[in-house]
């Protein structure tokens, strides 16, 4: 479903941060970029998404070219949502207005239902859905945040270290949620992590990036006993 073919991109008149990177994932799947800081895992996520044109290279989309396709037209055109890092949900709109404003483009009956469905898939919000997003707590913002994309119904979700900032529990709820939204609603799901043994948990598959090439890729449960995963991921914050 995405396939990235030999991308280079970096920002700028600066230096190539991905130098040739292959990857891949499909439907009903979990792929988990990994790696240290600096390696390269969000700039990826961003020629992904459409908010970087890759220097060389190919980004396809059903095998269908999308390397020059912006954000805007994947969400149209493709069936992309993306959930960035910070700044995932407007803090002075209520829980119901934010989920509203994840499908503007659609008819009110349809904006209806799926508004409907995703209040019975997360009483959480079902409860707090009069409140403004800045009254929740961490894990419930990140959470509204997955819903609001859900809204429009996509086909692919790229998520932007979504554990950023939680506590554990927290942390462990939205996980739950991401499966969940994997088994439930046949997405592709390419995720951005840096809690690596919490992230392949959940996961399908992961690539660990290294110095802006893949190191490592093999299937999460084989990478969460391999020695080398270990010397390669230094953990770290969040890069940009």
């Amino acid at each position: 479903m995405i396939e990235t073919l030999n991308v280079h991109a970096g920002y700028g008149d600066g230096p190539d941060i991905l130098q040739s990177i292959s990857m891949n994932a499909h439907a009903r799947e979990i792929v988990t970029i990994l790696g240290p800081n600096g390696c390269g895992k969000s700039t990826l996520l961003k020629t992904v998404a459409g908010f970087l044109k890759p220097r060389q290279g190919e980004v396809r989309i059903d095998g269908q070219h999308a390397e020059a396709v912006p954000i805007h037209e994947k969400v149209r055109h493709f069936g992309v949502g993306y959930v960035p890092q910070t700044d995932n949900v407007f803090r002075t709109m209520t829980v119901t207005e934010n989920l509203l404003m994840g499908a503007r483009a659609l008819d009110r009956q349809t904006r209806a239902e799926r508004f409907d469905a995703l209040m019975v898939q997360y009483p959480t919000l079902a409860n707090k859905r009069r409140r403004k997003a800045s009254a929740l707590s961490g894990g419930e913002r990140q959470i509204l945040s997955l819903a609001r994309a859900l809204m429009a119904g996509p086909r692919i979700l790229l998520l932007d270290e979504p554990s950023a900032g939680l506590s554990p529990a927290m942390m462990h709820e939205v996980f739950d949620a991401i499966e969940r939204i994997r088994d439930e609603a046949d997405l592709c799901i390419l995720m951005v992590e840096q809690n690596a043994y919490e992230a392949l948990s959940i996961s399908d598959r992961a690539y660990v990036l290294n110095l802006g090439s893949v190191a490592l890729t093999a299937p999460a449960r084989d990478l969460l006993n391999d020695p080398a995963m270990e010397r390669l991921y230094l953990g770290g914050e969040p890069e940009v």
